[in-house]
């Protein structure tokens, strides 16, 4: 069988890959996925309580078996994961296999995946909503001169700032590959209200931000979303699951 990822280009050093992928609410889009899903993928998929987000949830970890396996040239329902004692999933490199890194996000009918060589790289997408709680919430997991600028914005302005801030946040920590509940708080962001936030440090170590980079992507209409990775960061290009576009660079570094 042919699958959407099959022109894809080479993975290079230095090169993030941002695959994205829409989520349909079809049955007869998760059945030739589910089997090649592991048994505790299924297991996990089973205590979903409904319908759409079993469908998605095997849609999501079956697209990414099936881009990961064909970085790696083996069968989909050959690859091992397991994870990290902060609960961050990672691939269990076969003999020859390349030293794959990943980290994948959904939200609503949106699954993205960043894959690079070599070094950790995490990715967050949010399907952007009203948050009549936004200001509690960054009162809980932003820095207080990050909340006190909240406080500054309203309505649209305010949700909007709110949802960039996170997925920035969230693709950060998960790159450091540690717990997202105990570290979102920990990660600072100077914020600009015209630039996007800059990193400042994470747990008081201002060294972590010039040894990261975190770049806003252009989401589809209605999401946020943001990688993050270790210097140096050669290049970022889409990759896209149903369209088979030719990757195209987003971002590029000198």
């Amino acid at each position: 069988m042919t699958h959407p990822c099959t022109n894809r280009p080479a993975l290079s050093s230095g090169e993030i890959h941002v695959w994205t992928a829409r989520l349909v609410d079809d049955d007869h889009a998760a059945p030739d996925l589910l089997r090649i899903l592991s048994q505790e993928e299924r297991a996990r998929a089973t205590l979903l309580s409904f319908e759409r987000d079993r469908r998605r949830f095997i849609q999501a970890h079956g697209i990414v078996r099936r881009i990961l396996a064909h970085y790696c040239d083996v069968d989909a329902v050959a690859l091992t994961f397991a994870r990290n004692r902060h609960g961050k999933p990672y691939l269990i490199q076969s003999m020859n296999a390349p030293n794959l890194q990943f980290s994948v996000s959904h939200s609503g009918n949106r699954c993205m995946l960043a894959v690079r060589l070599d070094h950790s790289v995490g990715i967050d997408v949010e399907r952007v909503h009203d948050m009549p709680r936004a200001m509690p919430v960054a009162q809980s997991y932003f820095k207080p001169a990050e909340s006190r600028f909240f406080a500054t914005l309203q309505g649209a302005a305010r949700r909007d700032a709110f949802f960039v801030l996170w997925t920035l946040k969230e693709a950060m920590v998960k790159g450091l590959g540690v717990s997202l509940a105990a570290n979102l708080a920990r990660v600072e962001f100077d914020l600009d209200p015209i630039a996007t936030p800059r990193l400042v440090a994470w747990a008081g170590d201002r060294t972590v931000a010039q040894r990261w980079s975190i770049l806003r992507l252009d989401a589809a209409p209605g999401y946020v979303a943001a990688v993050a990775s270790v210097h140096p960061i050669r290049s970022v290009t889409w990759q896209n699951w149903t369209a088979l576009i030719d990757a195209a660079p987003i971002f590029s570094t000198r």
